[in-house]
């Protein structure tokens, strides 16, 4: 006889999307939020501090630049709300993950999973083959025009693509890197698989999710986004929209590209 409760746990699990998981997460935090209210709100007031002094000129104009400069940096204070947010998030929680981290084993095990990079790197392009450098030049595109945007918010419409606003893309290149290479339990890849399932239930496509490919995108956008910092060097300001929109176009003509066929071996 079938269990009515497992049928109910596969179907639920069968129809989550993206929006219902992220719902179940956002759910989950306000619920959270009264025992989480003290935390919460010393992170809020640090964001505001460093927010009032280092960008309100008022205030920040008597601080020295040997100061202010590499505070802003560090602080995302020139960025947009957007990579703000997303920087803040990732220091509060990541950060502070990677400190405990720290303290506990010391900076070499802290460190240890970005040696797992290099190996699961090549364990991807080795499986997936030919059609690698497709989702290595799309993951690559990506991460540029997100470097080149997240790095071009200012009050000054002439700085874009700016050195002091680059530090976010730095941030999100070490966490994706170090979850990489942590393994494929995390939210990433379960990101991936349910884009890929929702996709093909609106377009009535029919991709397949496959974690090699997921790895090599994600690898491709850490590279886009390291990537625009030589962009940045040379004064580029729309160098990452452009770079990263040739790759993009790179990956959709090598996706329709057909495969060059292998020549027959002679024996000798």
């Amino acid at each position: 006889m079938e269990n009515p409760l497992v049928n109910q746990n596969s179907r639920r699990i069968a129809e989550e999307t993206v929006f219902s998981w992220l719902w179940g997460i956002g759910v989950k935090g306000f619920k959270s939020l009264p025992s989480m209210a003290r935390q919460l709100a010393i992170q809020v007031g640090v964001v505001l501090a460093f927010q009032l002094v280092f960008w309100y000129e008022g205030i920040s104009k008597f601080i020295p630049d040997i100061i202010k400069m590499p505070v802003i940096f560090l602080t995302a204070t020139y960025n947009d709300v957007i990579p703000k947010t997303i920087y803040w998030v990732i220091v509060f929680t990541f950060g502070k993950k990677l400190l405990n981290k720290f303290r506990t084993v010391g900076l070499t095990k802290t460190l240890e999973p970005l040696k797992g990079i290099a190996p699961s790197l090549r364990n991807a392009l080795k499986d997936v083959g030919e059609k690698a450098n497709i989702f290595l030049l799309g993951g690559a595109g990506l991460g540029l025009i997100i470097a080149n945007n997240f790095a071009s918010y200012s009050r000054f419409s002439g700085a874009r693509n700016k050195f002091d606003k680059y530090f976010i893309a730095l941030v999100i290149s070490f966490t994706i890197s170090y979850f990489l290479g942590e393994g494929r339990d995390h939210w990433l890849f379960k990101f991936g698989r349910l884009s890929v399932s929702d996709l093909n239930r609106w377009f009535k496509l029919k991709l397949t999710y496959n974690e090699q490919k997921m790895f090599l995108v994600l690898s491709g956008f850490v590279l886009g986004l390291l990537a625009d910092f030589p962009l940045i060097l040379f004064q580029m300001m729309y160098g990452g929209y452009i770079v990263g929109a040739l790759a993009l176009g790179g990956a959709i003509a090598l996706s329709f590209a057909k495969p060059q066929p292998k020549a027959p071996h002679v024996p000798s």
